[in-house]
């Protein structure tokens, strides 16, 4: 990258990568793309990273992207971030005062518990690594400087996006910075990782469709030693409230974030006292719960949204949106940033191919092909759990608090009520099935040859497999400590299980790669045979996202494994390819957005 003096005092740069957005979604692109070698320039308007308490679940399979990138390790001993041994429990409480009850609970593993069952239940349908609990203060922070130690990252914290034009050699930006001066970037791509009030999308002119929930929330984000010592119902993960909202432990040790309703969305904040806020939402049914509040760090009302855009990619293919830029959805389940870092390697690898000239024409797409569909499923699923509340709120306000507290037979009868209600929705954070089980459909997989069929799909539970499109399963090998996943390489990897000794067929795609400089690590497994079993072929072509791209028994001629590379480096489309018919997503209320087309957000609300 090179930076030219401008006569019109213009300073002008160049880069194959423009990123707009140094959230967690943005600065991970353009770490993976460092890690693939590919210079990048990474733009955020703010100087400093979010005090704003946003994500606090990192989960599995997010962690086994940073297994893969060669950090879990590191973002799990970040300052900030809750220790492995603490567990992911949510309480139901009636009031946290001297005569508040538990209603129920939702108990989950701590990390290390989890990592325990990932040790001795090595059958694949276990992720390589556990979740992590840490709020998106912690994790930003990381990034960032890990992001400005990357010297293929060229890091610009203060540079506000104005605008972008396309054209079909690539993307000018123009960005401010804080001095006033004037930056134009010339780039072949620009990603967009701006945020929900996305301009880089809206300038993209990309719709987006969307459904704001008809309730508002105040958050306030605190500190306080006192109520770390107090805990009346023991340590958690999360708190709800007999009404709408609930309470975060943030890390374990002094930091807590409540989540309250407002009467209306168009309630006077400004006359809200942060402090008898805090008190009233862990009062509960109950008179307000006081305590030592040592500070208020920040506050601010939100509202929860569904959203997603009409297009990932711009007409003009060079404009590429990720995260909430293109997707949005209350935090129910920790679908948001989560999916947004799968967008970030989704994006990354594909560019990487792009740039180092071995990918072709249809890669991008594919990335809409299969990002979208995957992110709806989400979206449906995370308005299950919203609207999974709403008959207890409803029962709350028609009998009352007082009868909810009331030691009478008719107030046991109601917590039980709600207690049995609660035990049968259980945790939002068990969709095994959408955290790891997404199967990727798009014209660059190379569709099964083989006669093993599809897997069931369910919600729930993730079923291993390597059929294409799938994430490839997780296991450990005979060592008890190497995961499959940890041989993969950076952008390509062949999988053979051999016998025998037998596994020189697979230099065929070795060299069908090296003839399209295309970077394929070729590894020979032999003598595991559980690994073997449960992956089912003899050779798998894995992609840098850990998803499958081929798979067969038998390596074909030199022909077909150039077949093969052809459609999933997307420079051919696969033969008899038909794309799943495009749908929007079936939540109430969805339609197109032209409120946020100026890329603005809705005022005096903090977008989660």
């Amino acid at each position: 990258m090179r930076s030219v003096p401008n006569p019109a005092d213009t300073a002008r740069h160049e880069a194959p990568v423009v990123v707009v957005g140094g959230g967690p979604v943005g600065m991970l692109a353009a770490y993976e793309l460092s890690r693939l070698d590919i210079p990048c320039l990474l733009a955020e308007q703010n100087q400093d990273t979010t005090k704003w308490p946003k994500m606090d679940l990192t989960n599995c399979r997010s962690m086994e992207i940073l297994r893969m990138m060669g950090i879990a390790d590191e973002m799990r001993t970040q300052k900030g971030a809750v220790g492995g041994k603490y567990r992911f429990d949510t309480l139901f409480y009636t009031s946290c005062g001297p005569t508040g009850k538990l209603l129920t609970s939702w108990p989950l593993p701590s990390s290390d518990e989890w990592r325990s069952t990932i040790a001795t239940v090595n059958d694949g349908s276990q992720p390589a690594e556990p979740a992590q609990r840490c709020s998106q203060v912690v994790f930003e922070a990381w990034l960032k400087r890990k992001c400005l130690a990357e010297p293929l990252i060229d890091g610009h914290f203060g540079w506000k996006y104005l605008t972008h034009v396309e054209d079909g050699n690539g993307v000018e930006s123009t960005f401010v910075d804080m001095n006033g001066q004037t930056h134009t970037v010339r780039s072949k791509y620009l990603i967009g990782a701006d945020g929900g009030g996305s301009l880089v999308r809206a300038t993209a002119g990309i719709r987006i469709v969307t459904s704001v929930l008809p309730v508002a929330l105040y958050l306030v984000h605190f500190r306080s030693r006192d109520l770390a010592e107090r805990r009346p119902f023991g340590r958690f993960w999360h708190m709800l409230p007999p009404f709408g909202g609930f309470i975060v432990d943030q890390d374990e040790n002094e930091v807590f974030t409540v989540h309250m309703q407002l009467d209306s969305v168009d309630a006077d904040v400004s006359t809200i006292d942060p402090y008898e806020w805090v008190y009233k939402c862990f009062g509960g049914a109950g008179e307000p719960y006081r305590f030592v509040i040592d500070e208020i760090i920040v506050s601010s009302a939100w509202r929860p949204n569904f959203a997603i855009a009409d297009r990932y990619i711009s007409e003009g293919g060079h404009v590429v949106l990720v995260g909430d830029a293109c997707h949005r959805n209350p935090p129910h389940g920790g679908y948001g940033m989560n999916s947004g870092l799968e967008d970030a390697l989704a994006v990354a690898w594909r560019l990487s191919a792009l740039t180092k000239g071995y990918g072709g024409p249809h890669l991008l797409q594919s990335y809409e092909d299969e990002q979208r569909p995957t992110m709806i499923r989400r979206l449906e699923r995370c308005n299950r759990h919203v609207m999974e509340h709403f008959p207890r709120y409803q029962w709350y306000a028609e009998k009352g608090p007082e009868l909810l507290i009331a030691e009478t037979q008719e107030g046991a009868q109601f917590r039980k009520q709600i207690a049995d209600f609660l035990d049968v929705s259980g945790s939002e954070c068990t969709d095994r099935g959408i955290e790891l089980d997404s199967r990727y459909k798009s014209g660059v997989i190379f569709q099964d040859l083989c006669a093993t069929a599809e897997p069931e799909w369910d919600f729930k539970r993730y079923t291993p497999s390597t059929y294409p499109g799938a994430r490839a399963p997780h296991l450990f090998l005979k060592d008890g400590k190497t995961s499959i996943l940890d041989l993969f390489g950076k952008e390509w990897t062949l999988i053979s299980f051999v016998t025998g000794g037998r596994g020189h067929d697979s230099a065929v795609f070795a060299d069908a790669a090296a003839a399209t400089k295309m970077p394929l690590k070729i590894v020979l497994i032999e003598g595991e045979e559980h690994a073997h079993k449960i992956w089912g072929e003899n050779h798998v072509l894995v992609r840098a996202d850990g998803h499958v791209a081929w798979r067969g028994s038998e390596i074909p001629n030199r022909h077909g494994a150039e077949k093969i590379l052809v459609v999933v480096a997307g420079k051919e489309i696969f033969e008899g390819y038909v794309p799943e018919p495009r749908r929007e997503p079936n939540i109430q209320g969805m339609k197109v957005d032209t409120s946020h087309a100026d890329g603005g957000s809705v005022k005096h609300m903090t977008q989660f």
